[in-house]
C-alpha cells in the first residue's frame, strides 16, 4: 500500500516577493504559489489613474488615509499576498507609522479595487473577494469597463450593480467622495 504525502504549501517571504525580477507581470501569492498577471491594457491604466488620483486627492485633503497602487502588496492571513488595482487604508489602521512602510501591509485594505479585464473569471475574482472581506475590507468596487458599470460589495453576498448613471460613493470610509461611473470610461477630449 502506498500513501501520498501532501507537500506543504510555499511559505513565501517579503524578500523573495520584493526580489523577483520587474519583468512586466503583477506578481502575488495565492495558497502558495506564486501568480503572475500581465500588465493591463491603457483603458486599465486609465480607469485606475482617473480613480486613484480623485480618491487620493479627497483622502489628502480630508485627512483620511491612505491611497495606494497596484504595486502595494498586502498579506492576508492566510498568507496570500493580494494586490488590489487600488487601496485605500484608513488613517486609525496606519496609527503610529510615520510615513509609508517599506514593508507589505498585514491585513486587507478598507476599500479594495478592482478593474476585470478580459481574461478575469468570476471563480478568480470571488476568491480574492473572499480574502479580502476575511481580511478586513469593508467595500470593494469591481469595475466592469467592457459593459461599463461597477459591482459595489461589501460582502461576499451583499452586493450590487451600479451603471454609468450612478456614483461611486465613499460611505462611511471616505464620507463626502462622489464619482460619477461613468466618467471611469469617458473619452479623452483634448480638443
Amino acid at each position: 500500500m502506498s500513501t501520498t504525502v501532501a507537500q506543504p504549501k510555499k511559505r513565501w517571504s517579503e524578500e523573495e516577493l520584493q526580489a523577483l525580477p520587474n519583468d512586466g507581470y503583477n506578481h502575488e501569492v495565492v495558497d502558495g504559489e506564486l501568480v503572475m498577471s500581465p500588465k493591463n491594457n491603457p483603458e486599465h491604466g486609465e480607469i485606475c489613474i482617473r480613480l486613484s488620483t480623485a480618491l487620493h486627492t479627497y483622502a489628502a485633503a480630508h485627512r483620511l488615509g491612505a491611497v495606494w497602487d497596484s504595486s502595494t502588496g498586502f498579506w492576508m492571513q492566510n498568507e496570500n499576498c493580494r494586490a488590489p488595482d487600488i487601496s485605500f487604508v484608513a488613517k486609525s489602521r496606519l496609527s503610529g507609522l510615520k510615513r509609508p512602510t517599506k514593508h507589505f501591509f498585514h491585513g486587507a485594505p478598507d476599500l479594495a479595487v478592482e478593474v476585470l479585464a478580459p481574461t478575469n473569471r468570476a471563480r478568480e475574482t470571488n476568491e480574492r473577494l473572499r480574502d479580502f472581506f476575511e481580511n478586513g475590507t469593508q467595500i470593494t468596487w469591481i469595475i466592469h469597463p467592457d459593459e461599463k458599470f461597477v459591482e459595489v460589495c461589501h460582502s461576499m453576498t451583499d452586493r450590487k450593480l451600479v451603471g454609468p448613471g450612478g456614483f461611486l460613493d465613499g460611505e462611511r470610509l471616505l464620507p463626502g467622495f462622489r464619482f460619477l461611473i461613468a466618467d471611469l470610461f469617458k473619452d479623452w477630449d483634448w480638443d
